[in-house]
């Protein structure tokens, strides 16, 4: 029993490190994505900033309630600080 209780861990360990790699693997697709985006915005305005360039770029993948929820969350953080 201890031998199969042994193999059923490296096993599910190897499937959490598949898990990894491949949610990383996303993670760099969605990310050379972005920046490409980023760079197309860039070609047509240059004078634009770039890091708000790829921050708009990530909200506009939000839902309008979940940019409105992290807006209000921000706003009260602000707000709590002054």
């Amino acid at each position: 029993m201890a031998v199969v209780v042994a193999n059923s861990g490296r096993q599910q360990n190897r499937m959490s490190v598949k898990k990894k790699d491949s949610r990383q693997h996303n993670a760099s697709r969605w990310a050379a994505r972005l920046m490409k985006s980023v760079r197309a915005v860039l070609a047509v305005r240059p004078e634009a900033d770039p890091d708000n360039v790829r921050h708009t770029l990530i909200l506009l993948e939000q839902s309008p309630l979940e940019r409105l929820r992290r807006s209000l969350t921000r706003g009260r953080a602000l707000a709590q600080r002054k």
